[in-house]
């Protein structure tokens, strides 16, 4: 237990520097992109192919990713729901930050840290799912709903634009190979592994760099409203697959704190996009981040 709260302490105390860098003006919110980049494109690739290095593929496991999947599924039709008769702005704001994850820059860190290889790979397939609709399908389906356009971008093409995450690849390339019973030579893991222990680091600096605590009591109600429904389906999510199945410990662990992940990070990209209220969405993410912060290391310890 000790062990727990000494990292988890580390990971608040990274992302607590780069809030205070950015505060003194060593930093600037712009820098957040940066770091993004180099995750998405290198260091997190790196740490999930050192996850797959003991990997012996298991159908079973391909369960993780349809609840991925259909958790975000659900989740964007609940959002669709409730804001039917709600304004632009309070139904793109609903439908962008009810379904999807904040995985491969948040969870993925603590998990790696703390559950391994085994743990890692869960997350991972968790996050495919996850993937398909947060970086394009939540976007398509908004868009659709409250302007009852595309522009020009059909669904399967914005569903497609998983396929040019370097993340997302590596998850499907590996998953094939593993499949294959195909095992790629050790150099190329030790490379990989020489990268990935920087994932975590950077990851939990760039969110101190996003960090904005922005309060306006107009926006108390929705995001009341997503953070309670977020937590409801975590909750049923974590419980059912920590009680009810038949994987192993570190497998159900990693899939109950993966599903207290917080607002995926692109929801603020596509909030953007469709010129919905910014400020509504930086607060739910602050809120989101703080309560995955807080909930996150007490499953590690109690779990």
């Amino acid at each position: 237990m000790l062990e727990v709260i000494l990292r988890a302490s580390f990971f608040f105390g990274m992302i607590a520097l780069g809030f205070i860098l950015k505060k003194v003006g060593v930093l600037k919110k712009e820098d957040a992109e940066s770091l993004g980049r180099i995750i998405m494109n290198i260091t997190l690739p790196a740490a999930i192919l050192v996850s797959f290095r003991t990997y012996v593929f298991d159908i079973s496991m391909m369960l993780l990713t349809f609840v991925g999947f259909l958790s975000t599924i659900i989740m964007i039709s609940i959002g669709y729901i409730i804001s039917l008769n709600k304004s632009r702005e309070e139904r793109i704001f609903y439908m962008l930050n009810l379904p999807a994850y904040n995985i491969g820059n948040f969870t993925l860190p603590f998990v790696s840290g703390f559950l391994g290889a085994v743990g890692t790979v869960a997350t991972c397939l968790f996050d495919m799912g996850n993937a398909i609709m947060c970086v394009g399908g939540n976007l398509v389906f908004t868009e659709i709903a409250v302007d009852g356009k595309k522009n020009g971008r059909s669904i399967p093409r914005s569903l497609l634009t998983v396929f040019t995450k370097p993340s997302f690849t590596v998850y499907v390339i590996m998953m094939i190979l593993a499949v294959a019973g195909i095992r790629l030579p050790d150099v190329i893991f030790d490379f990989a592994a020489a990268i990935s222990p920087a994932n975590g680091v950077i990851a939990m600096f760039m969110i101190g760099i996003m960090f904005e605590f922005t309060f306006s009591r107009e926006n108390l109600k929705e995001v009341f409203i997503v953070t309670i429904l977020r937590l409801i389906m975590a909750v049923i999510i974590a419980y059912f697959f920590y009680n009810m199945t038949g994987f192993s410990y570190e497998i159900r662990k990693a899939v109950a704190i993966t599903a207290f992940a917080p607002i995926s990070s692109a929801a603020g990209a596509f909030c953007q996009e469709l010129r919905g209220n910014q400020e509504l969405e930086g607060f739910a993410s602050t809120v989101s981040i703080i309560l995955s912060l807080i909930i996150i290391p007490v499953l590690l310890t109690v779990l």
